[in-house]
């Protein structure tokens, strides 16, 4: 049954809705809090309500309160988004106490807006539009193309995801389809962190590639496996697919803010995008994507997306338009750049990134181990690695990237994206980056084995004739790395119990070694079982 369609009756308020802190939560006690919420949003004068909460119980609370007040609502997936708005609003994140329940009006979905907030191809986020009508529909499209007609056996899946419902896949995936279909499915408000820590049992796992990759990096073993995982932000790696396909079925979806769900592969194999059904494609003169569906109140959206339609239900993805730039008064692909690079040397490179950096082009690389026994190779030197790489593609490309990273892996979005961002703040940076060879990580540890060639900048004059790494840069990847493993909210103001017990000099091996105890973090620089040097660093818990 569609909660929209019977949310103002009580005929179902004794069926549970929710799983919430591991408990069963029934349809009245849900209501109770939406009451509150509805009566608090009547004081507002504001008609605009953005909703941040973190929590998926206080998301459904505010989302229905918003509807019941007749209030505009609005889904940032960050804070940092609210200096966009340019209009009077108020904003709620935690759901208040229960409230004795009024009566609720039969909903409206096509008199409902939902305002999402997306960057799309620019920095600059715009403001997406929908009518609940609109996502209920497209709820309704996803059923009947992967639930439908699977035989589940009469099992009532819980719905769980690492992500949040303000950003559109999660929205239509987690929130929508469950309750669009509650009594078949229920809705697990539980936010899955670490893939070690969660029960899959009986489940459908809503996620991204940058999160379902700690599965393989870390050969996780859970009890029982997802049903089903539907992943979507950025293209799923084909070795990641496999590693997937292994123990569950996986659904590698296609879409965008503006248009919702578009297309979707089921095999790793697949190559073409299968279209989901009321979905309509077409090209432009640039072949850039055109889509059409009942998902979006507008009667078509053009897409940065390069494509190549093989007929109305298939089509091949072939790159951003909007990674297309014109460098030395040339244009150049950073998509054809990225795979001449990993076809030339693939038993070298696992994955990269180009871009544009200032009036150059830039490239992240993430070496395989075969890659990282060049670096060796080469004597430690990034200099070397690097024009190998230079002399690999100049005479496979008009322009070589000028400007190389190495990283253990390319950083992304919760969404599952690259972040381009945190990429080009990287390599903005004046300080020379360590090689890192490998990772090891979990949500209470971490291990770096890295070493700071002698080629680093910060090695020239410190000291002449006796190069020693300074404690400032020691400080500094300490953060750098600390954040990497448990998230940003790592503190660079204060670092506590600072020791430097032994000199660390150029080419050695060494390892970073973290350990987090509830909002602190120790960390440790040892070469074989000497500490270097030792710290502790505060971790804000609300970032």
């Amino acid at each position: 049954m569609n909660l929209f369609d019977i949310f103002h009756t009580k005929q179902f308020d004794d069926k549970t809705l929710f799983i919430h802190k591991e408990k069963k939560f029934l349809l009245k006690e849900f209501k109770n809090f939406v009451a509150s919420g509805v009566a608090f949003l009547n004081t507002q004068k504001a008609d605009n309500v953005v909703i941040l909460s973190r929590c998926a119980f206080d998301f459904c609370v505010w989302f229905f309160s918003c509807i019941f007040a007749k209030k505009n609502i609005f889904l940032l997936t960050d804070n940092s988004k609210l200096k966009y708005l340019d209009f009077e609003y108020i904003v709620v994140d935690k759901s208040l106490p229960p409230a004795e329940q009024p009566d609720f009006f039969r909903i409206e979905p096509e008199n409902v807006l939902i305002n999402f907030y997306t960057s799309g191809s620019t920095s600059q986020p715009k403001n997406v539009q929908k009518t609940l009508a609109n996502v209920i529909t497209e709820a309704n499209c996803l059923y009947e193309e992967f639930f439908a007609l699977s035989k589940c056996d009469n099992t009532q899946f819980r719905f769980l995801t690492s992500t949040h419902p303000q950003h559109m896949f999660a929205f239509s995936f987690y929130f929508m389809l469950p309750l669009c279909f509650w009594g078949s499915f229920v809705l697990d408000t539980t936010e899955v962190c670490y893939p070690d820590d969660a029960d899959f049992k009986d489940s459908v796992f809503i996620s991204t590639p940058s999160f379902l990759e700690k599965f393989q990096k870390y050969e996780v073993k859970n009890s029982y496996s997802p049903f089903l995982i539907f992943s979507a932000g950025a293209k799923l790696n084909n070795g990641l697919f496999k590693y997937l396909n292994q123990s569950g079925n996986v659904v590698d979806i296609y879409g965008s803010t503006e248009t919702g769900t578009i297309a979707y592969r089921s095999c790793s194999d697949d190559k073409d995008l299968t279209v989901l059904n009321r979905v309509k494609i077409s090209t432009d003169n640039n072949s850039q994507l055109v889509v059409s569906s009942p998902f979006f109140i507008q009667d078509s959206v053009t897409l940065g997306d390069i494509v190549q339609i093989k007929d109305d239900k298939h089509f091949v993805l072939r790159g951003r338009a909007d990674r297309v730039f014109k460098i030395q008064e040339k244009r150049v692909s950073a998509p054809e750049v990225e795979t001449e690079l990993i076809n030339s040397v693939p038993h070298l490179i696992q994955s990269c990134c180009c871009f544009k950096s200032g009036e150059k082009l830039a490239c992240a690389v993430v070496l395989t181990v075969k890659g990282i026994d060049l670096f060796f190779d080469k004597g430690n030197s990034i200099l070397k690695l690097t024009s190998f790489f230079k002399n690999t593609l100049k005479d496979r490309v008009e322009i070589v990237p000028q400007k190389w990273k190495f990283l253990h892996e390319l950083p992304k979005t919760k969404t599952g994206k690259i972040d381009t961002e945190k990429l080009e703040r990287i390599f903005k940076t004046n300080i020379s980056m360590p090689f890192v060879f490998e990772v090891q990580k979990d949500s209470h540890s971490a291990v770096y084995d890295l070493t700071f060639p002698f080629s680093c900048n910060f090695f020239t004059g410190h000291f002449n004739g006796f190069p020693v790494l300074p404690g400032v840069v020691q400080l500094y990847f300490a953060h750098f790395f600390a954040s990497d493993a448990f998230g940003n909210g790592v503190s660079n103001d204060c670092v506590k119990k600072i020791k430097f017990s032994k000199i660390i000099k150029p080419d050695e091996k060494l390892k970073l070694v973290f350990e987090r105890k509830n909002n602190l973090i120790n960390y440790m620089y040892k070469r074989d079982e000497q500490i270097c040097s030792s710290g502790v660093m505060t971790i804000n818990e609300k970032d």
